[in-house]
């Protein structure tokens, strides 16, 4: 989270007081607001969504939801200080931050995975074939390496296309 949300958690507690501003405020029955879920999607790969409230947001017996969660800072007055509201807005942007950097990384790791898979599965078919005269970048490579040497090539699909110069 951004160190400016907890520069401006500080300030408020210094104009309103350490009392005023503390876990004793919190709600009775306090629900989350913010929901951050992990499914996978059909490929396999990781998917992180934010979403409002609990699981599905809170339900009365009749399975009609109600209304959504109160805004915390209701439970510190009526009039807040703009820096609490500053440190909320700054917390909520980390939150979204970090969901989309979760989100980017799995990608990537996505990525890397499948460019993996593609150039064993490149190298072992060049065994297969018995074509030695493409052995450009394979000196020395055990294909352990992460950024391995090798010719140019796309990766359109499942299959790996070479490009001779």
């Amino acid at each position: 989270m951004s160190p400016q949300g907890w520069l401006s958690l500080a300030q408020a507690r210094y104009s309103l007081g350490c009392h005023r501003v503390s876990s004793l405020q919190y709600g009775a029955t306090m629900v989350p607001r913010v929901r951050v879920c992990h499914r996978q999607d059909p490929e396999g790969r990781p998917r992180f969504e934010e979403g409002c409230g609990s699981a599905g947001g809170p339900r009365k017996k009749g399975g009609v939801p109600t209304r959504p969660p109160q805004d915390p800072l209701g439970w510190f007055g009526v009039l807040v200080p703009p820096s609490l509201r500053q440190a909320q807005g700054s917390f909520q942007r980390g939150v979204t931050l970090a969901v989309e950097v979760a989100e980017l990384q799995a990608g990537l790791e996505a990525a890397a995975a499948r460019y993996r898979r593609l150039l064993r599965h490149k190298r072992h078919r060049a065994g297969d074939s018995g074509d030695s005269g493409d052995t450009t970048g394979d000196t020395g490579d055990t294909g352990d390496s992460q950024t391995p040497t090798d010719t140019p090539g796309d990766t359109d699909g499942d299959t790996v296309t070479s490009v001779s110069a």
